[in-house]
C-alpha cells in the first residue's frame, strides 16, 4: 500500500507513462495521498487515490473538475485520469498552478488588512462565481483554493456538485455562510459588506432578515468545524494527526512534528522526566509540569497525577484531562487563539480504563502576564498594546462560547509583538447554553481583575482595555465586575 514512508518513487501509470513523486503533500490515511512531482518533463501535483473505494473516490473528483472547466471555473487543468499499472489504486494528474493556497496567501497578510480583505473578497467573488453556475463547493477549506495574481483557482472536485440551475439563494448564502467561517471571528466585521459583495455578483437584493441572521449562521458553521476536529479528528489518524493505541496506552502525536526522538519520550517518560537536564515547572498535587530538551528544542511534558485509588477509580472512566489539553490546543488554533503547540498525547490505560496521562506541547520562552506587567523596563506603551490584546482574547473566547476556568495570570504569556498566549487548557470548555455561558465568563473576567488587585495602575490599564473592547457588552462587564458605564458617569 503507499504510505508516505515510501517517497520520493516513481509509478507506472497504465497507458500514461511513469510519474515520478517527490513529495506527499496531503495524506488520508487508506484513501488518498496527494503528491508533487513530475510527469512527461512538467510539474504535477496527482492525486492517488487507494483502497476498496478508489474508482469510485476518483471518478467523483475527475466529475466535479470536469463540472468546472466546463462553467470556465478556474481549476487545474487534468492531464491524466487512469490506473496505477500494479492496479493498487486510480491516480488524476493535474498541472501545476504556481501560486500560494488562500490559506498560505492570507497567513502572509496577516499585518496587512486592506490586502486580506481584498483577498476574502475575491473569494466570495469565485464563490459567487460557483453559484451562478448552478455548482456547490461543500469542502470549503482555504487549502482547496489556490491564489494567483490574476486568479483564483478552485482545487478538489471530490467537494463539487451540480445542480441544473444556479444556486437559490438560501443554500446559496448557506455555503457563503461556510466558506466565511474558515476564516476568524474577529474576521465577522467585514461580513455586511462581503454579503453585499456576493449579492452583487449575483444579482440579487438582500432582504433585511438575511443580513441580520447570516452572521450567525457563519458562527454556527464556525463551531460545528471546530468541534468535529477538535473533539473527533484529532484523536484518530488523520493528515495531522498519527494516533496509535492498545491495550496499555492511547497515543496521538501530531504528524508535523513526529520524530524519533519524540516516540523515544513517549516510549519512556518516567525514566526520562527523572533525568537531571529536566527543569521542574511546577509540581502540584493533580498535576506535575517539566521542561525538557527535544530535537535541539524544550518541550513542556504536563503529567496529571492519580493522587489515590479512589481518584483514579473515578478518572478512569472519563476522558483525561490531557485529552482535554490536547483538544482544546487543537481548538484554540482552529480559531485564530494563540496557544502552545501541540506535539502529542499519551494516556496509560487497562484496557477501556485510563490511569495516567501526559500532555505535551512545545515551550514558549515568554514571561506570563504577571511578570509582564511588573516589568519596570518595559514601556507603558507595551503594557497598553497588551493589555488591549489580553481584552480582546477575552471578548474572543466570550464570542466563540468558550469558558477557560481558571484565569490565572501565569495562565497567560505576553509572546511575540505583545501579543497574549492562553495555556493551561484542560478546564477550558464550550457552554452553548446562553445564561451559563454569561455566567462563566463573568467567572474569567472577574478571576482575570483578581491579579491585579496588589497592582492598582495594571488594574485601571486592564479596565480601561476591556470596556474599549467590550463597548457593546458593557452590561456583561457590569455584573462581571462592576465596569459598566456608571462607573464613569
Amino acid at each position: 500500500m503507499l504510505t508516505p514512508e515510501k517517497f520520493p518513487l516513481t509509478l507506472p501509470l497504465r497507458g500514461g507513462g511513469a510519474l515520478e513523486l517527490a513529495a506527499v503533500v496531503r495524506y488520508l490515511p487508506g484513501r488518498r495521498l496527494v503528491c508533487h512531482g513530475a510527469w512527461n518533463g512538467r510539474p504535477v501535483y496527482a492525486k492517488l487515490f487507494i483502497g476498496g473505494k478508489a474508482g469510485q473516490d476518483a471518478e467523483r473528483d475527475a466529475s466535479g473538475v470536469r463540472a468546472m472547466r466546463a462553467a470556465d471555473i478556474a481549476t487545474p487543468e487534468l492531464l491524466f485520469d487512469g490506473d496505477l499499472t500494479d492496479g493498487s489504486g486510480h491516480a488524476l494528474v493535474f498541472a501545476e498552478v504556481v501560486g500560494s493556497s488562500a490559506e498560505e496567501a492570507w497567513r502572509m497578510l496577516a499585518h496587512d488588512p486592506a490586502a486580506r480583505l481584498e483577498l476574502i473578497t475575491r473569494l466570495v467573488q469565485t464563490a459567487a462565481a460557483h453559484h451562478r453556475a448552478g455548482l456547490i463547493q461543500h469542502d470549503m477549506y482555504l487549502k482547496n483554493f489556490i491564489v494567483t495574481s490574476t486568479d483564483i483557482y478552485t482545487l478538489d472536485g471530490d467537494g463539487i456538485r451540480c445542480h441544473a440551475a444556479p444556486l437559490g439563494r438560501r443554500e446559496g448564502l448557506g455555503n457563503l455562510a461556510l466558506l466565511l467561517s474558515k476564516f476568524h471571528a474577529e474576521d465577522d466585521v467585514w461580513l455586511p459588506q462581503l454579503l453585499q459583495h456576493y449579492a452583487a455578483a449575483r444579482a440579487m437584493e438582500l432582504t433585511a432578515a438575511e443580513a441580520q441572521v447570516f452572521p450567525s449562521h457563519v458562527m454556527t458553521h464556525r463551531l460545528r468545524v471546530v468541534r468535529g476536529y477538535a473533539d473527533r479528528k484529532v484523536f484518530r489518524n488523520c493528515s495531522g494527526v498519527i494516533v496509535e493505541r492498545g491495550w496499555s496506552h492511547f497515543t496521538a502525536i501530531a504528524r508535523a512534528h513526529d520524530s524519533e526522538a519524540l516516540r523515544r519520550l513517549l516510549a519512556g517518560l518516567e525514566t526520562r522526566l527523572r533525568d537531571p537536564d529536566v527543569r521542574m515547572l511546577k509540581n502540584g498535587n493533580t498535576c506535575t509540569v517539566l521542561a525538557l530538551p527535544l530535537d535541539g528544542r524544550e518541550v513542556v511534558v504536563k503529567r496529571y497525577n492519580i493522587k489515590n485509588f479512589w481518584h483514579g477509580l473515578g478518572r478512569a472512566w472519563r476522558p483525561s484531562r490531557a485529552a482535554a489539553s490536547w483538544a482544546n490546543a487543537h481548538r484554540l488554533q482552529i480559531l485564530g487563539i494563540a496557544t502552545a503547540q501541540p506535539l502529542a498525547l499519551l494516556e496509560r490505560r487497562w484496557g477501556w480504563l485510563r490511569r495516567q496521562a501526559y500532555f505535551i506541547a512545545e515551550h514558549v520562552d515568554a514571561p506570563d502576564a504577571l511578570a509582564f506587567f511588573a516589568d519596570a523596563s518595559v514601556a507603558a506603551e507595551r503594557k497598553q498594546q497588551a493589555a488591549q490584546a489580553i481584552a480582546q482574547l477575552l471578548h474572543k473566547l466570550w464570542r466563540v462560547g468558550l469558558v477557560h476556568g481558571d484565569m490565572k495570570a501565569s495562565n497567560v504569556l505576553i509572546g511575540a509583538d505583545d501579543q497574549p498566549l492562553l495555556l493551561d487548557l484542560d478546564a477550558l470548555h464550550e457552554v452553548r447554553c446562553p445564561w451559563r455561558l454569561r455566567r462563566g465568563h463573568a467567572r474569567d473576567l472577574r478571576r482575570w481583575m483578581e491579579n491585579w488587585r496588589a497592582d492598582p495602575l495594571t488594574a485601571g490599564m486592564m479596565r480601561q482595555a476591556l470596556q474599549q473592547v467590550y463597548r457593546n457588552e458593557e452590561g456583561l462587564l457590569d455584573a462581571a465586575i462592576g465596569m459598566g458605564k456608571s462607573e464613569n458617569t
